[in-house]
């Protein structure tokens, strides 16, 4: 339990700073690039040595890191793009949502628990991601350039034929695959035995393959004035890069220490936005509706009945 604390810890944390990346006016995807970079210096640090070699070629893991550097990367951008065209709420529901493929796989492949009081946590689980998430009235337009205005997505989504609105469906059911693939591929990997929780090596190759596609790609922005180069987002990508080094291990460790995956992620899940709203109201002065408060109760609840059940 106490690395599954530090995991939500770390991801609490890696929220937090998104929602600051807006007022300080940093670009999301080069500060995740950077963040990649940090992730693998993390690793540098943690193993002593530079956690990036051929050696690694010849892991049982390795293959899994390649898919998982190249599903974080599709993940990201999924995320960006469900949040452009149908707003944050859609984006973060359809993310935590990834535990709909997560229990049952860590269930009916693995033969994990599934009793009653998991069960009715992840019912649970389930209606307080959509709840706390829920919208509590319409966004105004507002006059600043603070991203994609939502009059902009209305202009945007109205000038689609129908087959291209068809096509932009797929996106947040992409953002949901993607993210439920992650979690299903660390299960694997540590049901297996295909890496030693308390080596860093595998999480460490794992962001080293995403930094390697992300760098390719911001190095081509560079050369074709598409990004512009800032320092701001260097140093937004540092601060990202430790919390989102320490999830990624401590959600492994807890894996590693006996936690089931079909107990772990919903836990995971929920804590993190029970824990990221408080805080957003406590820090950010945001207001919730009845519904939103609503769902941290029924947050509250599927925890205490997970836990009771593990």
């Amino acid at each position: 339990m106490f690395y599954l604390l530090l995991a939500v810890a770390c991801s609490v944390l890696l929220g937090f700073i998104f929602k600051l990346f807006v007022r300080f006016r940093v670009d999301g995807f080069q500060a995740i690039v950077f963040n990649y970079v940090t992730c693998v210096l993390c690793g540098w640090l943690h193993i002593g040595h530079f956690p990036l070699s051929f050696a690694n070629y010849a892991k049982p893991w390795f293959v899994y890191s390649v898919v998982l550097g190249l599903v974080f990367i599709g993940g990201f951008n999924g995320a960006a793009l469900t949040v452009r065209y149908f707003g944050v709420m859609v984006s973060q529901i359809m993310q935590r949502m990834s535990i709909l493929m997560t229990v049952p796989f860590a269930v009916l492949v693995y033969g994990e628990s599934a009793g009653t009081g998991k069960i009715a946590g992840f019912l649970l689980a389930l209606a307080a991601i959509v709840l706390v998430n829920w919208p509590h009235a319409k966004p105004p337009v507002q006059s600043h350039n603070d991203g994609v205005l939502p009059s902009s997505v209305e202009q945007q989504q109205n000038t689609l034929t129908w087959k291209g609105k068809k096509v932009l469906l797929l996106i947040p059911l992409l953002t949901w695959l993607l993210a439920g693939v992650i979690e299903i591929l660390f299960i694997r990997v540590q049901k297996e035995g295909l890496a030693d929780p308390n080596d860093p090596a595998f999480i460490s190759a794992v962001f080293g393959m995403a930094g390697i596609i992300g760098l390719c790609a911001a190095i081509y922005g560079w050369w074709s004035g598409r990004l512009i180069f800032s320092w701001r987002n260097v140093a937004a990508g540092i601060a990202l890069g430790i919390p989102n080094y320490g999830s990624m291990l401590f959600l492994l460790m807890a894996l590693g220490s006996g936690l089931e995956g079909s107990f772990l992620f919903p836990v995971l899940n929920v804590c993190i936005i029970f824990i990221t709203t408080i805080g957003a109201v406590w820090l950010f002065q945001e207001r919730l509706s009845r519904l939103n408060w609503l769902g941290i109760v029924l947050a509250l609840s599927a925890i205490v009945l997970m836990s009771q059940s593990f």
